[in-house]
């Protein structure tokens, strides 16, 4: 045995000796003991003047260099895991497993069914907390290389019934459902020599309870993303052959706003007369092109961009399409404040078909949707607010359907979702879908800033109550895309990483949401809950690139990226673009330059993907396919239009002594 206590970390080498070690920076202790070849580590964290065993390692068997290092002062330990064996023969696996020693209250993993290869490594983490007691196991992924992970997988599976038990290491999979893997029992692998598994372990007696996740995304971002930033402009370069010569912002702009937009524009004739439009999508109604104003693909959030680049540019011809998408959300036809938000004209461009949007995968014509009616409201208002032309109707259809949803709102505080044809609740369906209530509140919450009507901000209040009450602290997160989408129908609780099925598109609403009551009603508490949730929200936004995906052109290329659903994998979801917006609002209410780094990266991010929606769509593989303009070049193009006037050139944050070009 060669055993020894070195600062700042502990070296053991498995043999057939006995001894013990003991590592100790004072607030994680690791105590080591090596008995006839079993080897047994105690992990163990200060509260106060104690110390409280939190979980506990076993091995046995081979020859293994074990090296554990603490990260600064604070309650993370990088350990290596060496195997030594001169010439290793075929093995199935190499990881090391991890028992929480507490019955948890809160857990994290990145996929249903808990295992998770380095395709589910968008901010990979695995963690289990028993309330103020947190353990978690972060991978280095600094260290995975491209030819390593090709012979096998890198992973992190979590199993709370069974401990709960963390493991971490090359562990090889095989795809399970969609995206969802499992292991590959049958699968054999020659290693390289020497073979090393090197991770992050978070070991805690006083995180803030169900709330160490947020340790983990601080980490995420300064261990692995931050170095990246210097070069990860160069992410922002098309990658699509037509796309090749883009890497400024003026070359995208003159791409999205001058070729591409007029070329796909699809005019509409409108119920009271006259001309609606925009960019063309071929989705529902298809062979015939249609008009969206969609949860997924909002026409008028695109046609906002363009106008305002069509006001700086002094380009009238531009103005006068995105005017026509505006008229397209006033004039949709309805009932009652409500309206439909899918068009298809027909042949010959003398009348149109509506439909309800984007409630399911295939779109809903049928009903009205309250996510697609909110978040077409949201962007009127946007419109409005920033000064172009024929906002005058705005107002008054806004307040109609927050009438609408207001009055059918329920006793609890939800905001249904679902109508049916002459506008009554679909009490079912919403319910299935609590989160889509995020959404309306923040449609709500909108409105309230621009006409400051009592009636917007109580309703938003409710709304949030309901949100804290039966969402939130369960993570809850169902919204239309996370069953009828890429996910499978899943309306059950996974016990195996005791977590509800969860998607990010309401969730996203959400956090904006609970700024904008901040903003609202200047109350602190509801900024500290955005920003918690915000944090949440940060756990599918990549903090890394996977060398092992296809087509990439810069190691960097989907840093910053965002991911769906935790029963999906993609990379780089045009989502991205929503929440850059988000991140950058959070960094101007609360100046923490994290968010500023993180929202201008998530901004880049949709440009090496475009026109497709997303990169590896089933988590491993190169682009994904397209799914229109309003989904991949548009979306990421208007949020560079919305947020240029404040970016600049570059944000330089002087007091935190970190700026972003």
């Amino acid at each position: 045995m060669n055993n020894q206590l070195r600062l700042p970390g502990l070296i053991l080498l498995l043999a057939a000796a006995s001894a013990a070690a003991v590592l100790d920076n004072g607030r994680i202790r690791v105590e080591a003991r090596l008995v006839e070849g079993r080897l047994t580590e105690k992990y163990l964290a200060r509260d106060g003047a104690r110390w409280v065993e939190v979980a506990e390692f076993r091995a046995s068997g081979r020859q293994l260099r074990r090296t554990i290092v603490p990260v600064s002062n604070g309650p993370w330990l990088r350990v290596t895991t060496r195997m030594t064996s001169a010439s290793p023969s075929p093995l199935h696996s190499f990881a090391d497993h991890y028992r929480f020693l507490h019955p948890p209250d809160w857990t994290f993993s990145p996929s249903v069914g808990g295992f998770n290869p380095d395709a589910q490594y968008k901010a990979p983490l695995i963690l289990v907390q028993s309330g103020r007691l947190a353990f978690a196991i972060v991978p280095d992924v600094t260290v995975l290389a491209r030819e390593q992970l090709k012979r096998c997988s890198h992973a992190l599976d979590l199993d709370v019934p069974a401990g709960p038990l963390l493991a971490v290491g090359f562990i090889p999979s095989r795809r399970a459902f969609h995206s969802v893997f499992e292991e590959d029992q049958d699968a054999l692998w020659t290693p390289p020599s020497p073979l090393e598994n090197s991770y992050y372990l978070y070991v805690s007696a006083t995180a803030v309870p169900r709330e160490a996740y947020r340790e983990a995304v601080r980490f995420h971002w300064d261990r692995f993303a931050s170095p990246a930033l210097p070069s990860a402009a160069a992410s922002q370069a098309g990658t699509h052959p037509k796309y090749k010569s883009l890497a400024l912002w003026e070359d995208w702009r003159h791409m999205a706003w001058d070729l591409e937009s007029p070329e796909q524009w699809l005019h509409v004739p409108l119920p009271g007369g006259g001309t609606g439009g925009a960019v063309r999508m071929m989705r529902w109604g298809s062979p015939r092109p249609s008009l969206y104003l969609g949860a997924w693909f909002n026409s008028i959030r695109t046609a906002h961009g363009m106008a305002l680049y069509a006001r700086r540019q002094h380009r009238p011809e531009l103005m006068e399409l995105a005017r026509e998408t505006l008229r397209a959300a006033l004039q949709a036809p309805g009932v009652d404040g409500a309206f439909k938000c899918i068009a298809v004209p027909s042949d010959n461009a003398k009348e149109c078909v509506w439909a309800a949007g984007d409630g399911s995968g295939r779109s809903v014509r049928d009903g009205f949707l309250g996510f697609d009616m909110s978040w077409t409201g949201y962007w009127m208002l946007q419109w409005r607010a920033a000064g172009l032309p024929d906002s005058d109707q705005v107002l008054a259809r806004c307040r109609r359907l927050a009438d609408f949803l207001i009055a059918r709102q329920s006793p609890d505080g939800m905001l249904p979702t679902r109508f049916d044809e002459d506008g009554a609740v679909d009490l079912r369906l919403s319910r299935q879908l609590p989160a889509e209530t995020g959404p309306v509140v923040r449609f709500l919450l909108a409105l309230h800033d621009q006409d400051p009507r009592p009636r917007y901000l109580d309703a938003a209040r409710k709304g949030l109550a309901f949100l804290d009450r039966q969402v939130v602290p369960q993570r809850k997160w169902y919204d239309f895309e996370t069953f009828w989408s890429c996910s499978p129908r899943l309306e059950a609780f996974d016990a195996r990483t005791a977590q509800w099925p969860a998607n990010d598109l309401a969730l996203l609403h959400t956090v904006a949401a609970y700024l904008a009551a901040h903003r609202a009603t200047g109350e602190s508490v509801w900024l500290a809950r955005g920003e918690s949730l915000l944090d949440y929200l940060l756990l599918y936004q990549q903090s890394w690139t996977n060398p092992v995906l296809e087509g990439l052109t810069n190691p960097h290329m989907l840093l910053g990226g965002f991911t769906t659903q935790n029963s999906d994998a993609e990379w780089s979801d045009a989502r991205q673009s929503l929440c850059g917006n988000v991140l950058l609002d959070y960094y101007r209410a609360t100046g923490k330059v994290e968010y500023l780094e993180r929202g201008v990266s998530a901004l880049r991010a949709q440009f090496p993907v475009s026109p497709s929606e997303n990169w590896a769509h089933g988590g491993y593989g190169g682009k994904a396919g397209a799914s229109g303009f309003h989904w991949g070049t548009g979306s990421g193009m208007a949020t560079v239009e919305i947020e240029d006037d404040y970016l600049r050139d570059a944000v330089i944050d002087l007091a935190a002594g970190r700026g972003v070009g």
